[in-house]
């Protein structure tokens, strides 16, 4: 048997075409319709009941704690079904069909149309199920219906109780008219002056074969020191459970630190012969370059001294000359008149190199 569940409002949290969806895919199979819902739109419900009737095997109903408003009604298409079940402290709610939508007055019209036969289906059920008259079942409906368990069962609108306990259910302030006192009022506490506290305690002595469970009562007072003791055993169980935290946190660290440290080696061992390649071809490639600048450097002065040879001058030589000395610059001139410009301008640098009697 395949479960699907209603749960919250319906067309909020549960929509027709998840519930239209999940029906499809249980095809053939018997299915258990679990309901937990305020209700909601009545459209989206109507699409609902239209995939329960459609179903081609058996469906069942259960409501787990509340079916309100639209939920109560395909709640009851489920006990004309396969039967309804609930615990005996859930609830059901019924009322007449409201509309919180607008559109035209022919939109306005339809939709009006829609909410009478929607009410009167509903009426025809309760009356039917609840063995009264439908006027009395369309009375009722406008002052809501609201029902436990048990009093559902006695009515004949469920067809069994289950013996789970009710999932909370909450009702929106304001939301109803005629809500049980259970969901707006608190559950009185009741005090006592004493104010003992009743609690099992498990007692052993050499005198018994076996321990007994008992019922003592004891106040507030008596609990001090056993108090301070669960606290400290408290405190001490956080305490060794934080160490034991940090000491797998500390362990998961280096073993991270480990791990990453020997993929780092690895790769490293891997790329070595790989970078030491690389850089050797770099090497090679500059040492290429270099002697490509030389040999171009070459080429050029051979052809430059080739055109001057054509010219019928002297070869030169584009490297840069060594730098000369003033006596060695002086010797190396031809007597002229630029010689003796050049004597009278390094006069006294020629004087300290040659002596001054050799100027004369």
């Amino acid at each position: 048997m395949k479960e699907l569940l209603i749960y919250g409002a319906i067309g909020q949290a549960t929509t027709a075409r998840d519930v239209v969806r999940q029906f499809q895919e249980a095809r053939g199979e018997d299915v258990l319709l679990r309901i937990h819902s305020e209700g909601g739109s009545v459209l989206e419900g109507e699409a609902i009941l239209n995939a329960i009737r459609q179903h081609d095997a058996t469906v069942f109903g259960q409501i787990d704690g509340a079916a309100f408003s639209m939920a109560a009604v395909i709640a009851l298409e489920l006990r004309e079904l396969g039967g309804l079940t609930m615990p005996e402290d859930g609830w059901l709610m019924f009322h007449e069909v409201r509309n919180y939508s607008g559109g035209t007055q022919d939109d306005l019209e339809r939709q009006l149309t829609q909410m009478k036969a929607m009410n009167a289906s509903i009426v025809n059920k309760l009356a039917d199920a609840m063995n009264i008259t439908v006027e009395d079942a369309a009375e009722r409906l406008k002052d809501e219906i609201w029902m436990n368990g048990i009093e559902a069962l006695a009515a004949g609108l469920v067809t069994a109780i289950t013996p789970a306990e009710a999932l909370a259910a909450h009702v929106p302030p304001g939301e109803f008219k005629n809500v049980p006192k259970q969901f707006s009022e608190p559950e009185p506490i009741t005090s006592n002056d004493e104010s003992t506290m009743k609690l099992f305690k498990l007692f052993s002595n050499d005198k018994v074969e076996a321990p007994s469970l008992e019922l003592a009562e004891i106040g507030p007072e008596d609990l001090g020191s056993e108090l301070a003791e669960a606290q400290k055993t408290l405190d001490e169980t956080l305490a060794t459970h934080a160490a034991a935290l940090i000491v797998r946190d500390e362990k998961h660290a280096e073993a991270m630190q480990s791990a990453l440290d020997e993929q780092r080696a690895e790769f490293e061992a891997s790329h070595a012969a790989e970078l030491n390649g690389r850089d050797e071809k770099h090497a090679e490639a500059l040492r290429e370059k270099d002697a490509a600048i030389e040999a171009a450097k070459n080429s050029s002065e051979k052809q430059a001294n080739e055109i001057l040879a054509q010219a019928g001058h002297s070869p030169v030589e584009t490297t840069e000359p060594e730098e000369k000395t003033v006596k060695e610059q002086y010797l190396a001139m031809k007597p002229g008149a630029d010689r003796q410009k050049f004597r009278e301008t390094h006069k006294a640098e020629l004087a300290d190199a040659l002596g001054a009697g050799s100027l004369r």
